[in-house]
């Protein structure tokens, strides 16, 4: 109940924390969960055909301003392909698969959230009275960074003729959110971008994808 001053009671002022809490989490980026887009695109406008156990050579680009970065999302992505039952190859490779990512400097959004103030009602006045109830909105700003992804799987004997061959499959992948940490946010992108492999989505999928989930999981620890 509000009290007459025009505060906040406690249980008032309890119900604005729990509102706010969850505003302060986004703005240190504690997200439960990430929503992760998924674009796929076939040179073929038809998914492709995978065999079973075929091999895949995962190029790792040095020229980029953190190699070491590079070079472990490298390892990330060949242990996902072993798990899919695939295998490496660093030579005469069935498919070369290559990958770029990175995140942008971040943005500011601004947005309001609507606190409800009940009313209450006063019998021991000369008449008694009755305030309603009213809601008011609170302002806040947070900074939010777009991480992304880009694999790109290219036919073996085309790559082993020409690195700049065309590629039979483009997956575009995409999250934005509180977190800066990329480290930590590639492991969402790469399990949302494998459960698509080969495929053209014709669209953008959206992959919802729970901090506690079990692929995350083995990523982070590897």
């Amino acid at each position: 109940m509000e009290s007459e001053d025009g505060c906040f009671s406690g249980d008032q002022t309890m119900k604005v924390c729990l509102i706010l809490l969850p505003l302060m989490c986004l703005g240190l980026g504690c997200a439960a969960s990430y929503n992760v887009g998924v674009n796929g695109y076939s040179s073929t406008g038809q998914s492709l055909t995978i065999s079973e156990g075929a091999s895949f050579a995962v190029v790792t680009d040095r020229d980029v301003a953190n190699p070491i970065f590079q070079k472990e999302v490298g390892t990330k992505i060949r242990r996902i392909l072993t798990d899919m039952g695939y295998a490496e190859s660093s030579e005469r490779a069935d498919y070369y698969l290559l990958f770029d990512c990175g995140i942008d400097s971040g943005r500011s959004i601004t947005d309001a959230i609507p606190v409800h103030r009940s009313g209450y009602y006063d019998e021991y006045r000369l008449s008694p009275f009755h305030s309603h109830g009213y809601t008011t909105y609170i302002p806040y700003t947070s900074v939010v960074y777009t991480r992304w992804l880009v694999l790109k799987l290219i036919e073996g004997r085309a790559y082993a003729e020409s690195q700049e061959a065309e590629p039979l499959w483009i997956c575009e992948v995409a999250s934005t959110g509180g977190s800066s940490d990329l480290r930590e946010v590639i492991n969402y992108l790469l399990v949302a971008a494998f459960e698509h492999l080969g495929r053209d989505t014709g669209r953008q999928i959206v992959e919802v994808i729970y901090r506690g989930d079990e692929r995350v999981r083995v990523l982070a620890e590897r």
